[in-house]
């Protein structure tokens, strides 16, 4: 729970640093130094910073912690140290900063996801280690997936009721990402976890529907590429005019 904690704190202040950046006005000299402030604080709490539990939590309280904690760096009095929680009551933060906003449903259980996910993660670490170095080159390409697949829900899904409801059903939801994380590079996370829900979760007499749908660029694209690698060499040959 603690580091699934400090892993979505991280996340939250990578974002905070983002949209600073994009607010950035160049023009504005006050505001290059502000971005400049912000930067060094995101990487020394990146980076450098032990987080306690109780600074954790009180960070993550407030809808911009990284700007909260460059104020708190920038009231430190402490030579040698970042107390955080110190510095929050010492700055009156409750009072000066706009607390988080209250996540949304969808925010809540996509957050569980994310912390199952870490927990069946870390029990499949767990068993790894009693097995051998060859056993463990042999399984490569199953630890990658796994570890794949948590990273992409955990950074870069954006979440859907449906899906993530479904991945929550089980124990293990880890287990059921890996099994179809794509091994090739034409279909990424997306497609990934459209596919298990085609498989998995849609009833059979729906997904005449969903294949006869409009496909997207994306997915047209995706297909003649398939198609491209699929086709005979005798066949590609065919379509070579001979010119020079």
């Amino acid at each position: 729970m603690e580091q699934e904690a400090r892993e979505l704190l991280r996340k939250r202040l990578d974002e905070c640093l983002r949209a600073h950046a994009d607010a950035l006005n160049s023009n504005d000299i006050g505001s290059i130094y502000n971005i400049q402030q912000l930067v060094e604080v995101h990487l020394y709490l990146k980076t450098e910073h032990e987080f306690t539990a109780a600074e954790v939590e009180a960070l993550l309280a407030f809808k911009d912690p990284l700007d909260v904690a460059r104020w708190c760096w920038e009231e430190n009095t402490h030579k040698h140290s970042f107390p955080i929680c110190e510095l929050l009551k010492e700055i009156h933060a409750d009072d000066r900063f706009e607390p988080a906003e209250r996540t949304s449903p969808l925010n809540e259980k996509y957050v569980e996801l994310v912390k199952l996910l870490g927990r069946n993660l870390n029990d499949y670490k767990a068993k790894l280690l009693n097995l051998d170095k060859e056993a463990l080159i042999d399984r490569a390409a199953e630890i990658a997936a796994a570890t794949a697949a948590y990273g992409f829900i955990a950074e870069g899904y954006v979440p859907k009721m449906e899906e993530v409801d479904f991945l929550l059903r089980f124990d293990n939801p880890l287990q059921v990402i890996q099994d179809y994380w794509p091994s090739g590079e034409l279909i990424g996370g997306e497609d990934m976890i459209q596919t298990m829900m085609d498989d998995l979760y849609y009833p059979p007499e729906t997904r005449d529907e969903r294949e006869n749908a409009p496909k997207s660029i994306r997915e047209k694209l995706q297909t003649a590429a398939r198609e491209v690698q699929d086709r005979p060499a005798s066949e590609t040959a065919r379509h070579d005019t001979g010119a020079r």
